[in-house]
């Protein structure tokens, strides 16, 4: 039985509240800086952005979301830059989103746009 193919999104912030708030604090007085573009573009100061959890819900593949250090914990040491989407299979992980293209996207559409495109894509 093949197993299902998962979409990773890992954020280039770490766990907890302070990172996540800090992080978006600075994406919103200093666009471009090291901060999360992933994060600044899904999310609000409130939670995850209504619009893009409904994508989500929709996809056609199941996806997760985790922390740079959640990521390394459970998948050890790997040569990425974050945030990066990554494809999931057994213990295959595939590169399918970079981070230079996820910094392009200068808005929530625009991310989702890719996102279905490279869905499409695997398909």
């Amino acid at each position: 039985m093949p197993r299902e193919r998962t979409l990773i999104f890992i954020f280039n912030i770490d766990s907890g509240v302070l990172p996540k708030i800090k992080d978006y604090a600075s994406q919103v007085t200093a666009p471009g800086t090291d901060g999360c573009s992933l994060y600044s573009l899904t999310h609000s100061p409130i939670g995850m952005k209504k619009e893009w959890k409904r994508f989500i819900r929709e996809l056609s593949m199941p996806a997760r979301f985790l922390n740079r250090n959640e990521f390394f914990s459970e998948f050890g040491s790997r040569a990425l830059s974050f945030p990066v989407v990554l494809t999931h299979v057994g213990s295959e992980l595939r590169l399918l989103i970079s981070m230079e293209e996820i910094n392009r996207c200068t808005s929530l559409s625009d991310l989702i746009s890719l996102v279905q495109e490279r869905v499409t894509q695997l398909r």
